[in-house]
């Protein structure tokens, strides 16, 4: 039996390691240990590994952006994915959280910052994949409401569901992102106001609509867990509290309820000559 050298482990973690740095950064050394080879000299087969790799993520950007890929061109697409891949070399052992920072990405990075829209599409279809891939939970139903005794609710607070997904948009991407889904022609990015939209899950189906300022302000008010008697004083109508509260229902927005402990009563005061130092 051929005895094993007591210098190959250390010497093959040194060359997995100048294998990663040719093909995340073209680092030559480890060209010297490749076996030249007629036809492809040792650069050009080691490339084929650099250009599988820079693929496989583009491929994986591809999966996760199919909207931004449909209003950008597949040209464009290329050139931005190959950017973000030199800029951004993966750190993941899971292909699907590669591409969260994207959106930042395009928003800093020029020619794509000029164009908002593709920013925001990035932004709007990793929500869409977060609120997908979110933990499951049952929604909170009306039924469970209506068994919370009256005097209960003003210590209520609200537990949303863990796949929602609140996002602001300048530009129409969930028309673009709409369209380009069923092979439609994708309109032209149009810019105004930011929106708030609200996206949910529903078996297994994401879906997502905007929401006026007033409701978005109340949604995220109660997402931070304020109490039910806070919230309506805020909100400044009952009637509105409940329309609210039965749209989020319908939407599978929330998942449960806290109850707070009703306050301890107050100690009893002492009596006289009980435990009291007046003289």
């Amino acid at each position: 039996m051929a005895r094993r050298s007591p210098h190959a482990g250390p010497d093959l973690a040194r060359l997995q390691r100048e294998f990663q740095d040719y093909v995340l950064q073209r680092d030559p050394a480890v060209l010297q240990r490749v076996r030249q080879t007629a036809p492809a000299d040792r650069a050009a087969r080691m490339q084929i590994y650099a250009e599988g790799y820079e693929l496989r993520l583009l491929e994986a950007l591809q999966t996760d952006y199919p909207g931004l890929s449909a209003i950008a061109g597949p040209e464009e697409f290329d050139a931005l994915g190959r950017a973000y891949i030199a800029a951004h070399p993966s750190s993941f052992r899971n292909l699907r959280w590669y591409g969260e920072r994207l959106s930042q990405f395009l928003e800093s990075a020029p020619p794509w910052s000029d164009r908002p829209e593709l920013a925001e599409m990035a932004r709007f279809e990793w929500a869409m994949a977060s609120s997908f891939d979110a933990l499951d939970a049952a929604c909170l139903s009306r039924d469970a409401l209506v068994r919370i005794a009256p005097d209960s609710w003003p210590r209520l607070s609200f537990i949303v569901h863990p796949a929602v997904q609140r996002i602001e948009l300048t530009t129409n991407v969930p028309a673009m992102w709409a369209a380009q889904s069923r092979g439609e022609a994708v309109p032209a990015s149009d810019r105004g106001p930011a929106t708030a939209w609200l996206l949910t899950r529903r078996d297994f189906q994401v879906r997502f609509r905007s929401m006026a300022p007033e409701e978005a302000t109340a949604f995220d008010r109660l997402a931070a867990r304020i109490d039910f008697a806070q919230w309506c004083s805020e909100l400044g109508a009952a009637e509105r509290a409940v329309e609210l509260l039965n749209q989020w229902l319908a939407d599978g927005a929330l998942a449960g309820y806290a109850l707070e402990p009703p306050p301890s009563p107050p100690a009893p005061l002492p009596q006289a000559g009980e435990g009291s130092n007046w003289r």
